[in-house]
């Protein structure tokens, strides 16, 4: 039996047993690992203690992934019992109904719900959250809008829906802490067109299948954010020093085989992962508890929805401790430990570059397996093959790094002090050097993909905006209000002479068909004279004139004059024709109403496209008096404006002036595109994991970073002693950290676009990069770096110090 320093009898000399090693010696090596990591002295608990930290942040990530589920399933309650407005206007009135009407808004891209609800009995429902009705005229709001409304950056909103607050929306009222929202008393609704009548709150949400591209849109961003975690955790578990090379060189002395301080090697790293498990479900109550105070593309969370899922938290957190034993086991294979020390110092192997190439090809084999499927991708099969693919690619860029890294600094050398310092450190251990930086090459790809997924995925799922030569600014606002379809002049009057707008344009919509031809029709816009101007070129106008319109530069001869016409439902059905074009529209025919006979057109004229896009081209522009006035009953006035680019808020001041006119006014942004609201949803969780994945690997290269700085105090302190300026230092880790995020950062690039492309292939999308993204991205990490830097610094300070130089 090998000489083992825990087993009584054993002789330093005897040959090792043949064969596996049996469960009993396992566990005995793990247990004398475990021992050594706590009882090691100081420096040993130190060592323990920063492989705990570096653990607890993975496992605190795994902790809040896996409460992803719980939380979805938390919000979508909370969803389905505050829904309203889909469920009214279905109830007769009675003692337990209310009238309730749409109040919301926005405020700088911030959605802000607001309901105004007059209950019409004793028995009516309260909306949830709520305890009573608030008096009329009195605000009931969320502690968000609350906070916002008090402070000065929320006072335009305060101007826009100022009322006195009467109190809070509870947490069963609102989605999530950051919510603005509010409730308004009312008792002016049951004359109030808009307002509804319901006798309950919330129901049933109809439930509409994920599409397959948002599947692997799902898939894929999960297995991309959790990447990073199990690479940062696999680097943790790998904290070494030379106290710990002392005492496994100790262990050789006394007899133990290489096998055996393999174990127990790998039993320090299990002590430091259970201390991590202990830490990490700390750092998690703590983030749990501080969630609520974050809020990230617009989603946060209640404190008591983030509960982790056992099915998922329990083998994740298994999952680490075999992660430390697997790790550190294949990291002793690469260290020769003698009873004289480790050998580290050695001319190293000739790296491997098979196997490292080969994950990642195996990585896009299996992806492209599904590449005629991925429509389809709702079997578990399926799922599977993606996840293990989008896994060996990312870790197989990973593994490629130590390699390029070797590769980069070969060559270097000379230079100032500081920069020989770095580059000499490196060269000494790569695999030290490369382990912080892993994180980030995993982080960053993955980020670059997945942005390069969801820019190709907006496209499928946005509506709206058209082509840059169809459309008009994208700045427009366009207002539409409830009544008045005779004071759009009146309505836009409003809005000038504020500093806030450019431009403005208030007209009356039709929309006509042909009673001759029911596939042909156009639209007509009802404005005054100085409207006209402001949507087209036109230079003469007197009211009860008519303009056709046509592309900019072509002619074009004047509107035929057309068959008697009738209205229907806010509808026009007329016999139109623009020139010789006639544009196909279909509205249901109608043979009622009063009739109008489309007078000729007097000219043609052009539209300007920043207010009215070319897609417009055919509108038959008219003026007032030349419609009868029974047209426009049932209509409702359209205000479009350009917000002065100079003037800050010029869009929260235009909203104000909406809402002092009508209350009930709708504002947006008629060319912006629209996002699905589904795909939205999964967007801005996306968004959200990324910046916490972010700031996850911040944290790792920082306590990387102070694990070498602590590792190597004598030699700082011995550096100091013959003169090197602290300064000096401080360079030499600032070029140490940015030399290996610099070839990552390449590396990491060129992983993600090749990663992004293939992902495009497989949804069979075109494939297209945003580079000022990249771009960021990769200044991010450079950020990072000198973050980082910043933070070790007080360490660095430390172990330059004169005290440093004492050993015992």
């Amino acid at each position: 039996m090998t000489g083992h320093p825990d087993r009584p009898g054993s002789r330093p000399g005897s040959r090792p047993p043949v064969g596996r090693p049996s469960p009993t010696r396992w566990a005995g090596d793990l247990l004398l690992g475990l021992r050594l990591a706590v009882t090691g002295g100081w420096d040993g608990v130190v060592r323990t203690l920063l492989t705990a930290v570096s653990v607890g942040l993975g496992v605190a990530m795994l902790l809040l992934a896996s409460s992803f589920p719980v939380m979805k399933h938390h919000r979508d309650d909370r969803i389905h019992a505050i829904a309203d407005m889909l469920f009214a206007d279905g109830a007769p009135r009675s003692d337990h109904s209310l009238l309730i009407t749409d109040l919301s808004t926005t405020y700088h891209g911030r959605a802000v719900r607001g309901r105004a609800v007059q209950p019409e009995g004793p028995a009516a429902p309260l909306p949830p959250g709520l305890n009573a009705y608030p008096a009329p005229g009195q605000l009931l709001v969320s502690p968000a809008l609350a906070d916002l409304l008090r402070s000065p950056d929320g006072r335009l909103l305060q101007e826009r829906i100022g009322r006195p607050i009467a109190g809070r929306i509870g947490n069963a009222g609102l989605v999530g802490p950051g919510d603005y929202a509010f409730y308004l008393g009312s008792d002016q609704l049951a004359g109030d067109p808009t307002a509804l009548r319901l006798d309950h709150f919330g129901g049933d949400l109809p439930k509409t299948p994920i599409p397959p591209l948002l599947v692997f849109l799902s898939v894929a961003g999960v297995v991309i954010l959790l990447t990073p975690v199990a690479v940062f955790l696999a680097a943790g578990v790998r904290f070494g020093g030379e106290a710990r090379d002392r005492r496994l060189a100790a262990l050789r002395l006394v007899g133990a085989d290489q096998a055996s301080t393999a174990r127990i090697a790998a039993g320090e790293s299990l002590a430091g992962a259970l201390v991590g498990l202990a830490l990490g479900a700390v750092f998690f109550l703590v983030g749990a508890r501080l969630i609520e105070l974050i809020t990230i593309a617009g989603i946060s969370v209640f404190a008591v929805d983030v509960v982790p899922d056992p099915l998922i938290a329990v083998p994740a957190l298994l999952a680490v401790l075999v992660l430390a034993v697997v790790v550190t086991l294949a990291t002793m294979r690469r260290i020769s430990v003698e009873p004289l020390g480790v050998v580290r110092a050695g001319r190293a192997r000739k790296r491997r570059l098979w196997w490292r190439v080969a994950l990642s090809l195996l990585g896009t084999a299996l992806l492209l397996s599904r590449s005629s499927s991925v429509q389809g991708l709702d079997d578990q099969t399926g799922i599977a093959v993606v996840i293990a693919g989008l896994m060996l690619l990312l870790i197989g860029a990973t593994t490629l790094l130590p390699s390029l890294l070797e590769l980069a600094v070969r060559g270097l050398g000379d230079g100032p002090p500081s920069w020989q310092l770095a580059v000499r450190r490196i060269q000494f251990s790569i695999e030290t050097a490369a382990r912080p930086t892993s994180g980030i090459v995993v982080a960053v790809a993955g980020a670059i993909a997945l942005q390069a997924l969801l820019g190709g995925m907006t496209g499928e799922y946005s509506f709206g905006g058209g082509s840059a030569s169809d459309r008009g600014d994208s700045a427009m606002v366009q207002v539409d209000f409830t009544a008045g379809a005779d004071q759009a002049a009146r309505d836009a009057d409003a809005f000038r002479g504020s500093a806030a707008v450019a431009t403005v344009a208030g007209y009356t919509e039709l929309d006509v068909q042909s009673l001759a031809r029911p596939d042909a029709g156009t639209r007509v816009e009802v404005a005054d004279c100085r409207t006209l101007q402001v949507l087209s070129d036109v230079a003469d106008c007197a009211d009860g004139d008519a303009f056709a319109t046509a592309p900019a530069g072509a002619g074009g001869s004047a509107m035929a004059g057309g068959a008697s016409a009738v209205a229907a439902g806010g509808s026009v059905v007329a016999d139109v024709q623009v020139g010789e074009t006639v544009i196909p529209r279909t509205f249901p025919p109608t043979t009622s109403g009063p009739r109008w006979r489309i007078p000729a057109a007097r000219a043609t004229v052009h539209l300007k496209p920043a207010i009215l896009p070319q897609v417009l081209v055919g509108t038959l522009l008219v003026t007032p008096s030349a419609v009868p006035a029974a047209l426009l009953g049932g209509l409702h006035p359209t205000v479009r404006l350009l917000p002065a680019p100079r003037e800050p808020d010029a869009e929260e001041q235009i909203l104000n002036t909406a809402a002092r006119i009508d209350v009930h006014a709708m504002a947006y942004h008629p060319y912006a595109a629209q996002l699905d609201s589904t795909f939205s949803s999964i967007e801005r969780a996306l968004t959200a994991a990324v910046v916490a994945m972010l700031t996850l690997i911040g944290a790792s290269m920082l306590v990387g970073l102070l694990e070498q700085l602590r590792d190597r105090k004598r030699t700082l302190a011995v550096l100091t002693a013959f003169g090197t300026r602290r300064r000096t230092l401080a360079w030499a880790v600032l070029w140490q950290s940015m030399l290996p995020v610099l070839v990552g950062l390449v590396l990491a690039v060129a992983a993600g676009l090749a990663l992004g492309g293939l992902l495009l292939k497989l949804a069979h999308l075109p494939i297209a990069f945003d580079w000022a993204e990249i771009l960021r991205m990769a200044a991010a990490g450079g950020v990072a770096v000198l973050t980082v830097t910043a933070l070790s610094l007080p360490m660095l300070w430390r172990n330059t110090r004169a005290v440093g130089l004492r050993y015992e």
